[in-house]
């Protein structure tokens, strides 16, 4: 198999001036968007030690005038791939040196309360300070790591990167990438714009520019026949990514929480920020031939259905022989079935206008006013969740996974919850702590979709 480790940051031109991009220059290709891993600066085979700054750096955008100013792990927007095994003991030194308090959360991990990176949890990591984040990865699959502290504005301004961690039995492919789907709005002036008006603000931030790993619309060079493995995160504020490779079925074999027990195939891979999916196809074409991997539009409330579909890139086929014989996998191991029960706790996702300002609400509250829910350590819970606004919230818990009934059986920690519509999630409980819960359009949660669960 060849690995490569690449991150493509997947965004979208709106169809403004700011959007444009400059013509003439070549399009990146895989060599050009490779990520960079962190280095691990521990030599033992079982531990990863792998230090990180959060500082300030300059990036140039391809429709920009001048250089932004970007909040970056290391310096690169994405940050670096940080790489481990299940039951490694990873330890992340997080050095601050940007002009404002930080934390890093390990979003989809199950980690002990006090590394989850959440303020109330750890503190706040201030300017000049470091914090030493320190767990052993049970769960083979794709997570990611940001703040948890403005999370909307210190992710937007570039700080996000991808954790893989690997298990024994990794479905065996010809090529392999680790995607993180975003994208940024950014003005002509290379400034990144803070201030939101509520129609921006309901659907969550919305880029203008297409990027894969900091460049515009890669064109990606794959072999025919062969098998290929994407494992993809969408890390965008608020842009939902309906992906379409015209040709091709992926195959989805993972979640959030790792392989699923039965991989299935579809036309179209719908990913909301903060979900991850990994899928399998062959590639396919005539030699020399290229498609465009499309975002085509969802309607997850307030006319967004009619959008353009959008360019993320262009997939071009070789010309030499193609590889034969290749297979996608059947199937994996079983998961456990959760037991499933009554309702236990209901939890309604609103939106309102509170003192002239637009608020998104839990049981009609705002964080940090919202009661926690009380779980006993080690109950399995079914979650409740009604979803009463016109605008669909992916749903995120920490700490744990959960399965949706109704659902494939798989293990998920971030799920769409359309407008006006019901899931049922239900859990097992089994470490102690005050685990958050929020949508995870960055924006809502900032502005008052969150709570916590006490387990105790």
């Amino acid at each position: 198999m060849r690995t490569v480790g690449v991150l493509l940051v997947l965004a979208a031109a709106a169809g403004c001036a700011d959007g444009e991009e400059r013509q003439g220059a070549p399009a990146p290709t895989w060599d050009d968007i490779a990520l960079t891993p962190a280095k691990d600066l521990d030599p033992a085979p079982n531990a990863v030690a792998i230090e990180l700054e959060a500082r300030t750096a300059k990036k140039r955008y391809p429709t920009t005038r001048a250089a932004t100013e970007v909040w970056a792990y290391d310096g690169r927007v994405p940050g670096p791939l940080i790489e481990a095994k299940v039951g490694d003991a990873l330890a992340v030194r997080l050095t601050n040196l940007l002009p404002e308090a930080t934390t890093v959360h390990w979003h989809g991990v199950r980690l002990p309360n006090a590394m989850d990176g959440v303020p109330h949890v750890q503190g706040p990591i201030e300017p000049g300070q470091s914090f030493d984040y320190a767990f052993t990865p049970e769960d083979a699959g794709l997570f990611w790591f940001h703040p948890h502290l403005r999370s909307d504005v210190q992710v937007e301004k570039g700080l996000y990167g991808a954790l893989v961690v690997r298990g024994e039995s990794e479905p065996k492919s010809d090529h392999e990438a680790i995607l993180i789907l975003d994208d940024v709005r950014v003005n002509a002036d290379g400034t990144l714009p803070e201030h939101l008006d509520d129609e921006q603000l309901m659907l969550g931030r919305h880029g203008n520019l297409l990027l894969v790993n900091g460049q515009s619309r890669p064109e990606l060079a794959l072999r025919r026949g062969s098998l290929e493995r994407w494992r993809l995160v969408n890390a965008a504020n608020g842009r939902f990514f309906n992906l379409r490779l015209p040709g091709h079925t992926l195959q989805i074999i993972g979640t959030d929480g790792g392989l699923v027990p039965k991989p299935r195939g579809v036309e179209r891979l719908l990913i909301a920020p903060g979900e991850r999916y990994d899928v399998m196809f062959i590639a396919g074409g005539e030699p020399g031939e290229s498609v465009t991997l499309w975002n085509d539009p969802y309607e997850r409330g307030h006319g967004t259905g009619s959008d353009e579909p959008m360019v993320l890139a262009t997939v071009r086929f070789g010309t030499e022989a193609p590889l034969e014989g290749r297979q996608l996998p059947g199937a994996f191991a079983d998961i456990e079935q959760l037991p499933t029960a009554e309702n236990d706790f209901q939890i309604e996702l609103g939106e309102a206008f509170q003192g002239g300002d637009l608020v998104f609400t839990i049981n009609g509250k705002t964080w940090p006013d919202v009661p926690p829910l009380m779980i006993a350590e080690g109950a399995t819970k079914t979650l409740s969740v009604s979803n009463v606004s016109d605008m669909a919230h992916p749903f995120h818990l920490h700490g744990f996974f959960f399965q949706v009934l109704g659902q494939p059986l798989a293990w998920k920690d971030t799920v769409i919850v359309g407008g006006h519509s019901k899931l049922s999630l239900v859990a097992r409980y089994d470490r102690p702590g005050h685990w958050m819960y929020h949508c995870h359009l960055l924006e809502h949660a900032e502005h008052g979709m969150m709570g916590e669960i006490h387990v105790e």
